[in-house]
C-alpha cells in the first residue's frame, strides 16, 4: 500500500495540468530534423517497452504538417500478445479529457446555445443562494467554490468508483452549505466543477454530450476512431486497457477509473487521430483554434503554479529558447506537445499509467538541438544490504515536512513522512497500524525491500536539520524532497482525549462518524461503510487520519476540533488541499 500512496500523492503534488498552441507560418525558425538520430533517442528511451511483456505506446513527429517519424513500442495486451499501434484506443484520463469538454463549451456558444457568462443556477435552480452568482466560466476556471465530488466523498466511502447517479450527484451539490471558496475570486481544484458542467451542455445542447461532441468535433475533424465514452462497460473495438507499473518489469492491469454520473467524461482517441487533432489546434482559422482563443479570453491560469496553466489543459513554458505547449494533466500523462516556432508537432499515446512529462521534453531538447536543458533522470542507488551500526540510526528518526507545492489549492498540503527505530532497524511509519523497515544500502540511504523506493537522508551541517529525499523509480524517476519538522504534536490527556469522543454528524453528507478510545488511549474513528481509521495527534493541535481513494491507495486528512464555551467539544473540522472545509457537529 505505501508504494501506491506514495506515488499517488507525487501525482496530486508534483505534476501540472497543460496545452496546445498555434504554429503561425511568420513565427517559424528552421530547425534540422533528423530522422535516423531521433529513431535513435526513441529507441533507447522506450527499450524496456519494446518487446511482448509490457504495455505499449505509439510516437509520431511531425514537422510542418510532414511526418517525420513513427514508431510503436510494446503490447497493446499483454495477455494477448496483441501489439501496440497507432490506431490502438487508448482512454485519456479525466484531467486531460477537459480539453475537449471545454472546446465543447465553447462551440455551444458559438452555436447560441449557451453563453459563458450564464449561471449555472439558469439551468438548475436547486443549486444553494450562495452560488447565486457563479457562471459556467467559473466552473472553467475551478473558482466556483462546489466541493470536490470524490475528495468530499472519501469522508463516507473507500473508493472512488461507481458513486452516485445524476440524481445524488445534484443533490451532492444542492445540500452544500457554503462555498469551499469565494465563488468568482478563489480557486481550488474540484472535480464537481466538470461534473455539473456536463450536465449544463447537455441541458443546453438537448442531447448526450457524447453525441453532440461526435457530430460537433470528431466527425467534422475525421477523428473516426475518437469520442467520449458512454459506459466503461462498452465493448470498444481497438481499445487497449491501461496498465500501471508495479516495478521490476511487473504490469497490472488499471481497472479503477473513476465514474460518476456528473464526472464521466473520459475521452477515447488513437494516435493516428491526434495528427488530425493537433493539424487543428495548428491551424489559425479552425473552428477548435477559434474555440481555444474564446476559452482563454476569461481563463484564468491557475494561480498556485508559476507556469501558465490552464484548467482546460493548456500548459506553457520556455523549454531553450523555444516556448512549447503541450496537452497534460494532473498525472502527467502528455499526449500532444508542440513548438510553434519550430513547426514541430510531438504525439505521444500509451498504455502506460504514469507521467511523461520528462520524457517527452527529452525527446523535444533533441529535436530543437538543446544541449544544455537538464533533465531529470534515474538515480543509480545500491540495493544489496549492508551493515551499519545501530546506534547511529536515531539520527534518522522523526518526522520530515514535504516542502512540495500542490496544484489544488492555495492550502499548505501537510503531509508528512515518518521513520521510526524499532528493534535495531529504522522503520517507515505509514500510519500506526502500518509500519515497514527499510533496509539500509549505503551511507545515508535507505530502500524499501518491497518496491523501487530509496530514502536519502543528508545533513548539509551538524547544526542544520537532517534532509530526506525519497526517489520513487518506476517508468520516471518521482522524487519528494522533505525537511526533519521541529514542531511537536500537542499532548492531549486521557481525559482530553476522552472528552472528544461521541457521535458527530455532518448534514450535508447525512452522515455519522463515532469516535471512541481504544484500550491504549489512542482515538479511533467508526463509520459503517469504511474500515476503522486511527487519529493521529499533529502539531497545532490537529489530528491527521488517513482515507481510501483505493483499497490500496490512501491520502491524508486533517481533524480540528472546536469547543463550546463550557470547554465541551462542539464539532470538529476536516480538510485538506481539496477540501477546505467539512464540519461535523457533536450529537
Amino acid at each position: 500500500m505505501k508504494n501506491k500512496y506514495f506515488v499517488f500523492f507525487l501525482f496530486l503534488h508534483l505534476t501540472r495540468a497543460v496545452c496546445v498552441g498555434q504554429i503561425p507560418q511568420d513565427k517559424k525558425q528552421a530547425v534540422a530534423v533528423n530522422p535516423a538520430s531521433i529513431t535513435k533517442l526513441l529507441d533507447s528511451l522506450f527499450a524496456k517497452y519494446n518487446n511482448n511483456t509490457s504495455p505499449g505506446l505509439a510516437i509520431t513527429i511531425i514537422q510542418n504538417g510532414t511526418t517525420i517519424v513513427k514508431k510503436n513500442y510494446g503490447m497493446a495486451s499483454i495477455e494477448f500478445k496483441v501489439p501496440f499501434a497507432h490506431n490502438t484506443v487508448v482512454s485519456i484520463p479525466y484531467s486531460e479529457g477537459r480539453e475537449f469538454i471545454a472546446v465543447a463549451t465553447a462551440l455551444l456558444e458559438q452555436d447560441k446555445k449557451l453563453k459563458l457568462e450564464d449561471k449555472v443556477k439558469n439551468y438548475f435552480p436547486k443549486l444553494p443562494v450562495w452560488a447565486d452568482a457563479v457562471t459556467i466560466q467559473d466552473l472553467l476556471n475551478h473558482s466556483s467554490g462546489f466541493c470536490d465530488e470524490w475528495a468530499t466523498l472519501v469522508l463516507t466511502q473507500a473508493d472512488m468508483s461507481n458513486r452516485f447517479d445524476v440524481s445524488q450527484f445534484l443533490d451532492f451539490l444542492y445540500r452544500q452549505p457554503e462555498p469551499q471558496v469565494e465563488p468568482g475570486k478563489g480557486y481550488m481544484y474540484s472535480n464537481s466543477d466538470f461534473g455539473l458542467l456536463r450536465l449544463i451542455l447537455e441541458k443546453a445542447s438537448g442531447e448526450k454530450l457524447p453525441d453532440y461532441m461526435q457530430q460537433r468535433i470528431f466527425t467534422p475533424l475525421k477523428m473516426y476512431n475518437s469520442g467520449m465514452r458512454r459506459d466503461k462497460e462498452d465493448v470498444i473495438p481497438n481499445h487497449a486497457f491501461s496498465y500501471e507499473d508495479e516495478g521490476e518489469g511487473i504490469y497490472s492491469v488499471w481497472l479503477r477509473d473513476k465514474t460518476s454520473a456528473g464526472g464521466n467524461y473520459q475521452v477515447l482517441t488513437t494516435a493516428n487521430d491526434l495528427e488530425k487533432w493537433a493539424e487543428a489546434c495548428a491551424n489559425k482559422n479552425s473552428f477548435i483554434t477559434k474555440a481555444f482563443n474564446r476559452l482563454k479570453e476569461n481563463g484564468r491560469p491557475i494561480p498556485v503554479l508559476k507556469e501558465t496553466s490552464y484548467v482546460f489543459g493548456h500548459k506553457e513554458k520556455n523549454i531553450g529558447n523555444y516556448k512549447m505547449t503541450a496537452h497534460e494533466g494532473v498525472t502527467g500523462f502528455n499526449y500532444l506537445s508542440q513548438v510553434e516556432e519550430a513547426g514541430l508537432t510531438v504525439i505521444f499515446l500509451g498504455n502506460i499509467r504514469g507521467s511523461w512529462t520528462e520524457t517527452i521534453a527529452t525527446i523535444t531538447d533533441h529535436l530543437l538541438h538543446n544541449r544544455n536543458t537538464k533533465r531529470q533522470a534515474f538515480t543509480k542507488f545500491p540495493s544489496a544490504p549492508i551493515n551499519i551500526d545501530k546506534t547511529r540510526l536515531q539520527q534518522y528518526a522523526g518526522r520530515y515536512a514535504w516542502t512540495e507545492p500542490t496544484f489544488q489549492s492555495n492550502t499548505s498540503i501537510n503531509n508528512y513522512t515518518e521513520f521510526r527505530v524499532i528493534d535495531d532497524s529504522l522503520n517507515w511509519v505509514y500510519n500506526e497500524q502500518d509500519i515497514f523497515p527499510v533496509v539500509p544500502v549505503g551511507e545515508g540511504i535507505f530502500k524499501d525491500p518491497g518496491f523501487p523506493i530509496w530514502m536519502v537522508f543528508e545533513q548539509p551541517h551538524p547544526d542544520s536539520l537532517m534532509r530526506l529525499t525519497m526517489h520513487a523509480q518506476t517508468n520516471k524517476p518521482q522524487i519528494v524532497e522533505s525537511i526533519r519538522d521541529t514542531a511537536t504534536a500537542r499532548y492531549f490527556s486521557k481525559a482530553t482525549m476522552q472528552q472528544l469522543t461521541g457521535k458527530y454528524y455532518n448534514k450535508h453528507l447525512d452522515f455519522y462518524w463515532t469516535i471512541e478510545m481504544d484500550n491504549k488511549g489512542r482515538l479511533l474513528v467508526k463509520r459503517p461503510t469504511i474500515s476503522d481509521k486511527y487519529l493521529e495527534p499533529q502539531p497545532g493541535g490537529e489530528f491527521r487520519m488517513n482515507v481510501q481513494y483505493y483499497t490500496d491507495q490512501e491520502s491524508s486528512v486533517y481533524i480540528k476540533f472546536y469547543f463550546d464555551e463550557a470547554g465541551n467539544p462542539a464539532y470538529f473540522d476536516v480538510h485538506h488541499a481539496r477540501l477546505m472545509h467539512c464540519r461535523f457537529d457533536k450529537q
